[in-house]
């Protein structure tokens, strides 16, 4: 199974000058934890996630006036591409601590998976009946799933 196979598409997006509190509007509205940041020509220019948001408010930031290129996180910025195998998305989310990679390619956006996405595919391959699910993948992006979880707990 390829990420771009259960990759979104319909990638809710943001600007380095927009507020926190935008995009925590676009979170809440959408029912999604990370918005990406492009710079002109949908090229990606970072992530905003609610860990940031939450940073942010803890650190004492004022949402409404703190720009997202402030706090998105912009260096070392891992993608996928839409070709890569979801278990590879799976071990690159535990080793880096990461629930969500934007998918790239030719330099574009074309989607992002989660954590979430792996996990929900992994228990429809599972309980779905189909003649010979994939085991392997499934377990494995279970697996990266409770792994990232014990790592959030741990942090």
């Amino acid at each position: 199974m390829l990420v771009g196979d259960i990759m979104r598409s319909d990638v809710k997006t943001a600007e380095a000058e927009d507020t926190f509190a935008d995009v925590a509007k676009i979170m809440r509205s959408n029912g999604i934890s990370s918005v990406i940041v492009l710079e002109k020509g949908n090229k990606l220019a970072g992530i905003l996630t609610e860990r940031d948001v939450v940073n942010l408010v803890a650190a004492g930031g004022d949402p409404q006036s703190v720009k997202v290129a402030q706090g998105m996180t912009r260096r070392h910025l891992e993608t996928i591409g839409p070709k890569a195998d979801i278990g590879e998305a799976a071990d690159r989310m535990v080793s880096l601590n990461i629930r969500h990679l934007p998918v790239v390619e030719r330099n574009k956006v074309v989607g992002i998976i989660s954590i979430r996405d792996l996990t929900k595919w992994a228990a429809e391959e599972l309980s779905t009946g189909h003649e010979l699910p994939d085991i392997a993948r499934s377990q494995k992006a279970l697996r990266a799933a409770s792994e990232l979880q014990r790592q959030r707990q741990l942090s």
